[in-house]
């Protein structure tokens, strides 16, 4: 299993403002900016929200997910007035990346097949 890093989610897109990954225990591996861009929320804050947040929010959604119904909850969109964040599972925890909201739509759909390749 290789470790994922910021570099290689940052690298999908040039418009990913924000990556961050954590365990399915809770545990932050990483949780940065992109250099040079300005955040909208402080690093405690982000820290703190990917603690629980990616947790809670597809735990919440999957009670829609019925064997027949729905299936698996694979991702989770949140939009900002500035920004949008795409929550997605993956097989040992939660990847988040974020975008300005005028471009989130595009950069999620452009980088969803390779977010679900990315092995961690």
């Amino acid at each position: 299993m290789t470790q994922l890093t910021v570099e290689q989610v940052l690298g999908l897109h040039d418009k990913i403002r924000w990556a961050a990954y954590v365990t399915q225990a809770g545990q932050v591996k990483f949780c940065e900016m992109r250099p040079g861009v300005l955040n909208y929320t402080s690093d405690e804050a982000d820290r703190s929200f990917m603690e629980l947040g990616p947790l809670l929010l597809t735990g919440i959604s999957e009670r829609l997910s019925t064997p027949k119904g729905t299936g698996r909850v694979e991702s989770v969109i949140i939009n900002f007035e500035k920004d949008s964040v795409l929550l997605t599972k993956l097989e040992h925890g939660f990847l988040a990346v974020s975008a300005d909201r005028a471009h989130a739509l595009r950069v999620f759909e452009e980088v969803a097949g390779s977010i679900r390749k990315l092995s961690d």
